[in-house]
């Protein structure tokens, strides 16, 4: 038995997912379960999202099964305090970036309880056709998103992701400078002739403030509209767009990773956290820029 904890926003949310997807196929004859109770009580983002986005029905994990591998984390809160204060078991593992990609986390036989984000493709790029398979948008219903979306379909369009909010609160969360998009579509526009850039923000002034001289002479459109349990919507528009800028967000790696233009240009940020890392998200075949 294997048991996925699932956690934080609608990104780490899939990468996570991936994850168990990546087990289940390792595995095929073993029983791998989710659990959701760390999202109980989670207030930052808008909670469990896999099931309302994608129709996705976990196989949870009961609390027995739970303590089993790890402990009877009944909420968010008890998770935080049993997460950093009680010994770690021999049937729990916890990803993290500061040791190299380990396949053994994926392939090892006995029980375990996984505990982390598993930022990295590696983990589960042998599951990348059930991972697409399972990450399918609904299609939109308003018509703002309909007539984006096509016109994203039809153009040399290009997806900007600003991550500001939040990472303004966490110093190791390293907020790209106004500096990396300059260079980043200075870069782009190089490569490309973009029709159109798309810009998608949790702080949409901001970028209209600093970042709009660098359009003047092609077409932008901030996206603003999508909010609240509707802001998959942005990750989604992202997929549609021939190229993408991203963030150091899990929220806009799934809208680059998720885009099936085969020829597509990903311009992401040199450094993902504020942190010494042996490992980070960014694929082998995307640029970074400094």
């Amino acid at each position: 038995m294997k048991i996925v904890n699932l956690m934080g926003g609608l990104g780490n949310q899939m990468f996570e997912y991936a994850m168990f997807l990546a087990l289940k196929k390792a595995h095929p004859k073993e029983k791998i379960l989710c659990s959701t109770r760390a999202l109980n009580g989670y207030n930052l983002h808008n909670g469990y999202e896999l099931e309302r986005i994608f129709d996705i029905e976990t196989k949870e994990a009961s609390l027995w099964q739970l303590t089993k591998l790890a402990y009877p984390y009944f909420n968010f809160q008890t998770w935080q305090v049993m997460h950093k204060w009680l010994p770690n078991r021999k049937s729990m593992t916890f990803e993290t970036m500061r040791v190299p990609f380990d396949k053994n986390d994926v392939e090892r036989v006995e029980s375990m309880f996984y505990d982390g984000y598993w930022q990295y493709e590696e983990y589960f790029k042998d599951a990348r056709e059930e991972i697409l398979g399972v990450y399918q948008f609904p299609k939109f219903t308003d018509e703002q998103n309909k007539k984006l979306a096509e016109k994203l379909i039809s153009c040399t369009s290009v997806a900007c992701h600003v991550r500001r909010g939040d990472y303004l609160k966490y110093p190791v969360m390293c907020v790209c400078t106004e500096e990396y998009y300059v260079h980043a579509i200075e870069k782009m526009n190089n490569m490309v002739s973009p029709d159109l850039y798309c810009v998608f923000s949790d702080d949409p002034e901001w970028c209209k403030e600093n970042l709009a001289h660098l359009f003047s002479e092609m077409e932008v459109v901030y996206v603003n509209w999508n909010k609240g349990e509707n802001s998959f919507r942005d990750m989604q528009l992202m997929t549609l767009c021939k190229h993408n800028i991203i963030a150091n967000s899990s929220f806009s790696w799934w809208g680059a990773w998720l885009n099936q233009n085969e020829d597509k240009i990903v311009l992401t940020p040199e450094k993902w956290l504020n942190k010494n890392l042996l490992k980070d998200p960014i694929c082998d075949n995307w640029i970074r820029i400094r």
